[in-house]
């Protein structure tokens, strides 16, 4: 039997603490980590509910310091940390169906065309800017705070398209300056054989992707006996009719990504984009200490990326990048289940069942938490009239009863009931862009664009026939004729026979004359207006016997 020293032991037992110490490293690999005062509650809770004498402030109803301390001491494997802020979209983004459909895709490519590393490419982009990111610096501890010059307050993004290969090949960057047009001086200095072009906003497109990928056979030289697998992310740009025709008749094999997946499966991700944003770093302080009085501008941004892209781009960076996601050595089991437990709180099982051998709801565990106490008084009953000073041990029949309490002060994150509503858009996920299936998709999808866009043609014709939508007078309707409101009969328009052809409305015409917006004709019928564009329509083209209300014309319907 172990002697304890003093009157004043742990207030919990070493099971209990061990079921704390689970749920705390629980949350935290769900990415919603207890703070300090919200643990420190929930020990108070705990020892309350389950009725264990305590020293806890009843007041404040939290535990006190010294229990903090004691823990903390008692279990060194957790520590109070300042965590890393993380997407919600990259959380749940990064899930096991949508990883396991990833690795079948690329395990279906590797088996069908057998890819060495030098035919495996993945292609980012990122952005660069004249106003650099600071790192640690060296100065006097008197000085409260320690300032560093930069180029400006606030600098315009530049998108850098960068890749590789598995085996160390790098394609030369390509650029995207914030302008209308370009001109040569930006490329001053730039990586041999880069590209650079011009965008308003400095995105990357469709267009500029396509002559990116020009660029990209120039140096890898796919053929029908020996082509390339090009990994990506799902953006827009890289899955359009266009590029994916260029690819497949290039033997090229495009392959996306997951959506909001890339900071684990891909490459440039994991190895590249972090010590090259260092490197860039490093390069701006040298240059604005070197060139003292003058601010770095777009013309110096090829320069520097240059610089920094040269100390980033070796072998070992590359090589691992493509061994760190599992695409080469392919490994689609480098991810474990703790990888996906902060998705699993959105996760809607297929087949939602009730047995007994569920996890219990709020009252049941109620039930059992009271069934626990008054057997602990039961068995204190005999003791009562002495101070307890430790809590008692948890059999093996009462622990999970323990864990549900614990879940019920303090809950798992679970946000599956909110998403079982259909979603009204389609989610996205990894594809193989140039096979045929997904071929028939983005020719849909470009029919649809077109037709949209021939909509969008009509309904500009329409409106010049009209005269401008909005610069139409309000009318008074009435039967066989249209008449200004406010105005005198004067003004109506003028009769003319069917048929008839009327002169065209210019700017200098006074005379205020009326189109139909089906036949584009002025002649003498009866009219009905429409009760969504306000505009009129003969009432032979409406195709009713007589004027009514909440007429809405073809148009409308169309559009």
């Amino acid at each position: 039997m172990k002697l304890k020293l003093g009157r004043f032991t742990s207030t919990f037992s070493a099971e209990y603490e061990q079921v704390l110490v689970d749920h705390i490293k629980d949350l935290s690999n769900r990415c919603m980590p207890l703070m300090k005062k919200e643990f420190l509650k929930l020990a108070y809770d705990l020892a309350e509910v389950m009725k264990i004498p305590h020293r806890f402030n009843k007041e404040k109803g939290s535990a006190g310091k010294h229990f903090y301390y004691d823990f903390m001491k008692r279990h060194s494997d957790i520590s109070l940390r300042a965590p890393e802020s993380t997407s919600m979209m990259r959380a749940v983004g990064f899930n096991k169906p949508q990883v396991d459909l990833f690795y079948d895709n690329l395990e279906k490519l590797m088996k069908q065309y057998k890819f060495t590393p030098s035919r495996i490419y993945n292609c980012d982009e990122t952005g660069v800017s004249c106003v650099h990111k600071h790192q640690k610096v060296l100065a006097p501890k008197a000085i409260r705070q320690v300032g560093k010059l930069t180029s400006a307050e606030r600098g315009k993004n530049i998108t850098v398209l960068f890749c590789m290969s598995a085996n160390g090949h790098y394609i030369p960057p390509f650029f995207v300056f914030p302008r209308q047009r370009m001109n040569e001086r930006l490329m001053v200095n730039a990586p041999a054989e880069s590209i650079g072009v011009a965008q308003p906003k400095g995105w990357m497109n469709s267009d500029f992707f396509l002559q990116y990928l020009r660029i990209f056979v120039k140096h890898t030289q796919p053929t029908k006996e020996n082509p390339v697998l090009l990994l990506m992310d799902g953006h827009c740009s890289h899955k359009t009719l266009a590029v994916i025709n260029f690819c497949r008749e290039n033997h090229i094999h495009l392959m996306s990504s997951p959506p909001h997946t890339t900071h684990k499966l891909q490459p440039l991700d994991r190895t590249f984009m972090k010590p090259f944003k260092d490197a860039y770093s490093q390069r701006c302080d040298l240059w604005i200490r070197t060139n003292a009085g003058c601010r770095i501008t777009d013309y110096d941004i090829a320069g520097l990326v240059k610089e920094a892209f040269i100390k980033v781009a070796r072998l070992d960076i590359a090589v691992s990048g493509f061994k760190c996601t599992g695409i080469h050595p392919f490994d689609r089991h480098l991810f474990s289940d703790l990888d996906y437990l902060a998705a699993d709180m959105t996760n809607i099982p297929l087949e939602q069942t009730e047995t007994s051998s569920n996890a219990l709801n709020n009252e049941q565990a109620v039930v059992i938490s009271n069934i626990i106490i008054e057997e602990q008084m039961k068995e204190s009953e005999q003791s009562i009239s002495e101070p307890i000073t430790t809590s008692p041990k948890p059999s093996t029949s009462t622990a999970p009863d323990l864990v549900q309490i614990i879940h019920n002060l303090s809950p798992l994150p679970d946000a599956a009931k909110t998403r079982t509503a259909a979603r009204k858009r389609k989610s996205e996920r990894s594809e193989i862009l140039t096979s045929s299936p997904y071929k028939k998709v983005a020719e849909e999808k470009e029919n649809e664009k077109n037709m949209k866009d021939k909509k969008k043609e009509i309904k500009s014709k329409f409106k010049v026939a009209m005269g401008g939508k909005g610069k139409q007078t309000k009318r008074i309707k009435t039967k066989g004729k249209s008449v200004d409101k406010g105005k005198e009969a004067t003004n109506v328009r003028p009769k003319g026979k069917k048929g008839s052809e009327v002169e065209p409305l210019t700017e200098t015409s006074n005379t205020n004359i009326t189109i139909c917006v089906v036949c584009l004709e002025d002649t003498d019928e009866d009219w009905i207006q429409c009760s969504s564009c306000r505009g009129w329509v003969h009432e032979a083209c409406a195709d009713i016997p007589e004027c009514g209300d909440g007429f809405i014309c073809d148009r409308c319907r169309l559009f």
